[in-house]
């Protein structure tokens, strides 16, 4: 009832909002021209990977939206999100943007792929972005979410030192005290970083807890416990109020 009356709307517009910023390529593809991905150094790029995969994604979800509302979704909707252009280079590594070169990103961009858009679903894809970008980052000046994000992602792949290595890169650099609170970067002082406390809080449920949010509700992957932990208890999770335990192997 809430997506019929309200929400449909809301993926309507947001769906015509993407449509009018592609540019259509003559192989039949479409880029998005002009923006400033989740890296904020790169401005004004073609094809930025999360751009263009947050676009896929609301594209997709808006067609989804009008088969739940019995309405028609314009044909272009499907037909944009499946031609939206994804790069990559000669190695395989998936570019930041057009012409992306290798140079200092602030914070993940590719890597939002894998998670959270669920894009990118190949692990061996995601091993490669992950082990490519994760030399990238500016170390000084980049925000935490970055490494949660990272964290989240090894976790997943089963592999538990670089979750666990990732998961304390994302909150101790920049804990400051007395009380722990995040700071945007290892080199701020500016607390209190909702961001990458959420980033952090997400590595743990849906990385190290394994959960995940799919059409048909919150189900669990493999989970994989950083180094040093005992259990994680998750609680009161979805509409059914469920309990997850995990305790290492």
């Amino acid at each position: 009832d809430w997506l019929r009356e309200t929400g449909w709307e809301l993926f309507k517009g947001v769906a015509e909002f993407w449509v009018s910023r592609v540019r259509d390529n003559a192989d039949g593809t479409y880029s998005i021209v002009g923006v400033v991905g989740a890296d904020e150094y790169a401005q004004n790029v073609t094809d930025n990977a999360f751009t263009n995969g947050a676009a896929k994604v609301a594209l997709r979800n808006a067609v989804k939206a009008a088969e739940l509302c019995g309405r028609e979704a314009p044909q272009e909707w499907s037909r944009i999100a499946d031609g939206l252009r994804i790069l990559k280079g000669p190695d395989g590594v998936t570019w930041e943007f057009e012409g992306y070169n290798g140079q200092t990103i602030k914070q993940a961009d590719v890597n939002l792929l894998a998670y959270p858009l669920g894009i990118v679903k190949d692990k061996d894809q995601m091993r490669k972005d992950l082990e490519y970008y994760e030399s990238k980052v500016d170390r000084v000046n980049g925000p935490a979410m970055t490494f949660s994000s990272f964290a989240t992602q090894y976790a997943r792949l089963g592999e538990r030192e670089k979750a666990t290595q990732m998961f304390k890169r994302a909150y101790q650099p920049n804990s400051r005290p007395p009380f722990g609170v995040f700071a945007e970067t290892p080199t701020s002082n500016n607390p209190y970083f909702t961001t990458g406390a959420g980033g952090m809080l997400q590595a743990v449920l849906y990385g190290f807890a394994g959960l995940e949010i799919t059409d048909e509700g919150i189900i669990q992957l493999e989970p994989c416990l950083p180094i040093g932990w005992e259990s994680l208890v998750v609680t009161g999770v979805g509409p059914e109020k469920k309990t997850y335990t995990i305790t290492a192997d």
